[in-house]
């Protein structure tokens, strides 16, 4: 196991808030931000290279499409291999990527960043929160993976407020070279955290579907994937829905997220470890679903905050608490695995939302994009959930 500073066993097996875990936590949410801030304005950037907004839509869901074929494959590196080395390389990688977006002239020079961008993004996600369960104690580790996902989410909100700001008042490459210094900083704070590599329990098997997918988590990240379609559409559409209906200060829909996801996931944190996932699942699916409803039918800046903050209190705890149930299940030797799995189906619902809500919003608008959205989240990933739950209940998990 990785070694903590602190020399007293006990106090160190309940401590949460380690050095080593801060910075991770820390590097977790600059990393992050950095990939959400330049999302959400793929879609512009497109329209001002020419592309039409279906061809918007395809290259801003390229990043996601990319990682959801390689999650499985990070998912097994990251369990065999040095997770700080692994963490260092994918943040060097963000960096020079970041950079590369200002030479970009054109739309298949775009194309290539963002599948490049796919190929760290898929790697990134899952090693650090793999690597931050070193510093975890076992019996706080659902806490511990609460805040790791905290993390991710605060950067889905905040990350999109920053680069907004940013474009519109300095520009495109602005964003850009922002990113890359955020990276370059990060590298820094990885570089100091104390890390012995740790001896591995998980069979070193070749790459058969079962050492790359953990089966039991799949439809929990199917249920994700319905999540976090919702972050897709509103990366990729809140910008064009605020400029097409004159929606001054639109931009603060990711302002309101952000603060209120702050002050909501400690909370559904605690309220997960205490009551478990069943009691929050309902409330989150619906919560997320009001909002996609809000978005689809607003009209002003407070009733985009409202769809912010209804979003930010589903948000906060059903993604975050599917991935820590499924991580406390599975134990800390199968993270990256069962992280990867998670992630899969963030992927498919960060590229295939985008695309198909493109087609549907040209067709027939972004009120009937939305809430078809919000019907599907709903009753699709509730049926999900009791059928799985329903499964477990009467049978065995092999793990």
């Amino acid at each position: 196991m990785a070694e903590h500073m602190d020399p007293a066993p006990n106090k160190t097996e309940e401590k949460l808030w380690t050095v080593p875990f801060l910075m991770i936590f820390l590097n977790s949410c600059l990393v992050s931000i950095t990939t959400w801030a330049v999302l959400p304005l793929m879609s512009s950037y497109c329209l001002e290279l020419g592309a039409d907004l279906k061809t918007a839509s395809v290259v801003s869901s390229l990043m996601s499409m990319t990682a959801m074929f390689l999650r499985p494959v990070s998912g097994v590196v990251v369990d065999r291999m040095n997770r700080k080395k692994l963490l260092l390389l994918t943040t060097a990688a963000n960096a020079v990527l970041a950079i590369l977006h200002i030479f970009a002239t054109d739309i298949r020079m775009l194309a290539v960043c963002r599948v490049l961008q796919g190929i760290a993004f898929a790697f990134s996600g899952v090693v650090s929160m793999a690597f931050s369960t070193s510093f975890l104690p076992a019996s706080r580790l659902g806490e511990g993976l609460g805040w790791m996902a905290l993390a991710n989410v605060i950067s889905q909100s905040a990350g999109p407020a920053v680069g907004l700001w940013l474009t519109d008042h300095v520009g495109f490459f602005a964003c850009f070279i922002f990113c890359a210094v955020i990276c370059v900083f990060s590298l820094v704070i990885i570089y100091f955290i104390p890390y012995q590599e740790e001896p591995r329990t998980v069979s070193e098997g070749g790459l058969k579907l079962g050492n790359i997918i953990s089966f039991w988590v799949l439809p929990y990240a199917m249920i994700m994937g319905l999540f976090s379609s919702c972050n897709g559409l509103d990366n990729t559409f809140i910008t064009l829905l605020g400029k097409e209906r004159g929606i001054e200060g639109f931009s603060l829909f990711f302002s309101a997220y952000s603060l209120v996801m702050f002050l909501a996931r400690p909370v559904f944190g605690k309220l997960l470890d205490r009551y478990g996932l069943e009691k929050i699942i309902f409330p989150a699916l619906f919560c997320t679903s009001l909002s996609a409803v809000l978005t689809g039918f607003a009209q002003s800046m407070p009733a985009m905050l409202a769809a912010g903050v209804v979003k930010a209190l589903g948000q906060s705890s059903g993604s975050p608490g599917i991935q820590a149930t499924c991580l406390k299940k599975m134990g800390k030797e199968k993270a990256g695995i069962v992280s990867s799995t998670c992630y899969i189906g963030q992927d498919i619902g960060n590229s295939f939302a985008p695309m198909l809500g493109g087609v549907v919003a040209d067709r027939w608008g972004y009120t009937a994009m939305f809430c078809g959205y919000a019907v599907i989240l709903f009753f699709g990933g509730g049926l999900i959930y009791l059928i799985k739950s329903g499964y477990d209940r009467k049978h065995e998990i092999a793990q």
